[in-house]
């Protein structure tokens, strides 16, 4: 039996029409807080006084659930402004620091940029102590040569040196 496979698997599943669950769940709370700021308000106010907040609500609610810029959905953009503004705009170069920015988008572990700037720092190790074997072995091999031992001979030696019959 032959089973349909979806070329792009990363795409979220629709539930209801053309919602996503995450649509869903965000259309679902910003449709109960609509209605419940509708129930409370409309009973003692106009309309001129109950419709700009549910309506914005309701704007705000559509924002999180459909408004994607860039392939990046709201909440995130607004991480992204966020940081952007709370973070310095003036970058100052250092040399020889690994610069880390810890972004509120990111999903990297502080521990593992920790140990990233260990591991650089252990390749400059290692590198300086390769270097300090390889002159430790070019000394011996110095040495070792001048006490060379006998090569073997050519083959024009070999062909001198063998006896004729």
């Amino acid at each position: 039996m032959q089973f349909k496979v979806p070329q792009d698997v990363l795409r979220p599943d629709k539930i209801v029409g053309f919602l996503t669950l995450r649509q869903l769940v965000i259309v679902g709370l910003g449709a109960g807080l609509c209605y419940s700021l509708y129930m409370i308000l409309s009973k003692q106010y106009l309309i001129e006084i109950w419709l700009p907040p549910v309506v914005l609500v309701a704007l705000v609610t559509g924002a999180f659930a459909f408004f994607r810029y860039h392939d990046l959905p709201f909440e995130k953009m607004i991480l992204a402004f966020a940081e952007y503004k709370l973070n310095p705009q003036v970058r100052v170069w250092q040399k020889m620091h690994g610069d880390t920015v810890l972004s509120v988008l990111a999903d990297v572990n502080r521990h593992e940029i920790i140990k990233t700037k260990e591991k650089v720092v252990t390749e400059l190790e290692r590198r300086k102590k390769l270097e300090e074997v390889s002159n430790i072995v070019d000394a011996q091999a110095t040495k070792f040569k001048s006490h060379e031992l006998p090569q073997d001979p050519t083959p024009e030696q070999n062909f001198q040196q063998t006896p004729k019959q």
